[in-house]
């Protein structure tokens, strides 16, 4: 299974971090792309108190991030953490992804 959860709006990381979390614990080989654009690209700021226990660490879990949310949030690459992929195109990304096969949420 393959499985992009797109995340615009900083007010959906709870909710999308409870169905990624669901996701890996009922098909642990499950391939995630977490992808972060627009204003849910500030979390990376910032310390907000998410809890990512469970998903962090884990090899069949990629967290990306797009250039421009970086650029209209002031973020940093060396404010990112190591697992963060920068994307220079999120929606090529996407796209790309989705034609490999991957399926697409975003809550």
């Amino acid at each position: 299974m393959k499985v992009i959860f797109h995340i615009v709006e900083i007010d959906k990381w709870e909710d999308t971090m409870a169905n990624i979390k669901d996701l890996v614990t009922r098909v642990p080989d499950a391939n995630v792309e977490i992808i972060a654009m627009s204003k849910a690209a500030s979390l990376f700021g910032r310390y907000v108190g998410m809890d990512f226990d469970g998903v962090l660490g884990r090899p069949n879990v990629k967290w990306v991030i797009g250039e421009k949310g970086m650029k209209d949030h002031s973020i940093t690459r060396e404010m990112l953490p190591d697992y963060v992929i920068v994307e220079p195109s999120v929606i090529l990304r996407i796209a790309r992804l989705q034609n490999e096969g991957y399926a697409y949420i975003r809550l």
